[in-house]
């Protein structure tokens, strides 16, 4: 074979393996990306349901004084 013949097969090797690899990390990363969107997701949720659950209980407390002040109205008529 001649010099010229071994480099090309090389290169063509060399370009086919870094597609290959290009490819792998590719999908590497697309994964990961997958992951940490729904790790924020989650985070989100859980930081949400704990935002609903906090204002339900400040709107019981709400409505607890707000009843107590009418009473205290009704009372006092």
């Amino acid at each position: 074979m001649m010099i010229t013949d071994v480099l090309h097969r090389t290169f063509v090797s060399g370009l086919a393996a870094l597609s290959v690899y290009g490819l792998f990390m590719g999908y590497a990363v697309h994964r990961e990306t997958l992951a940490k969107g729904r790790e924020y997701m989650a985070l989100k949720e859980a930081e949400a349901k704990q935002r609903e659950q906090t204002t339900a209980e400040e709107e019981a407390k709400e409505l607890a004084l707000a009843e107590a002040a009418q009473a205290v109205f009704r009372r006092g008529s």
